[in-house]
This record gives structure tokens, C-alpha cells and sequence, in this order.
């Protein structure tokens, strides 16, 4: 039997359809999305109030965390057929503005 014949694919599943560990894959896509909702807002603020031979890590730390974070958990919950747990990491991306406009906006800053 050829790998193209139908008896080697797996059964078509709906859209939508997360069949291999729903649970498991939206709990690893929480904790980067906390760890994106905490890391970047701390990098961010630490690069603000670095001297100028550390704010460039802290900066990087802040962005990586911010968008990466979120990039890599709607990737993971995409392969696994999570539509909307990976809409939800997608409008993660909306926090950095919101952050960097409370941190420049804070009275003190």
C-alpha cells in the first residue's frame, strides 16, 4: 500500500476538533501567557530604570516575553487544532501597548 492510499491517513476530524490533549495543551498556553502577562511588564521596567549597560537586556527580556511569549503559545495551540486557544494567544499582543502606556503614564515615571 502506497503512503498516499487512505488507509494510512488518519481519520478527518471537523474543524476545530482537538483530539490529542485539549486540557494539557491550554494549560501550557496559560502559563506562557502569564509568564508573557508578568515577564513583560517587569523587563520593560527594569530596562526603563537600567543604566545604560543593562536597560538593553532588560529590554529584550521585556520584548521577547511581550511577543514572544504569545507567538510561541498561539503556534503550539494552532498545531494542535486549538482555534480559539490560539485567538486568545493572538490578543495577547495587545498588551505591550497597553503596559508601556501605563508605565510612561504612572505618576512618577
Amino acid at each position: 500500500m502506497r503512503p498516499t492510499d487512505n488507509g494510512d491517513r488518519p481519520r478527518r476530524l471537523t474543524a476545530g476538533t482537538n483530539t490529542r490533549h485539549p486540557a494539557g495543551i491550554r494549560i501550557v498556553a496559560a502559563v506562557l501567557a502569564v509568564a508573557a502577562l508578568v515577564l513583560g511588564p517587569f523587563g520593560y521596567v527594569n530596562g526603563v530604570s537600567a543604566d545604560t549597560d543593562s536597560a538593553s537586556e532588560w529590554y529584550t527580556l521585556g520584548f521577547a516575553a511581550s511577543a514572544g511569549l504569545p507567538l510561541l503559545a498561539a503556534a503550539i495551540t494552532t498545531v494542535a487544532g486549538d482555534r480559539r486557544a490560539a485567538l486568545w494567544c493572538l490578543a495577547l499582543l495587545a498588551w505591550p501597548p497597553v503596559f508601556i502606556a501605563a508605565v510612561h503614564l504612572a505618576p512618577g515615571a
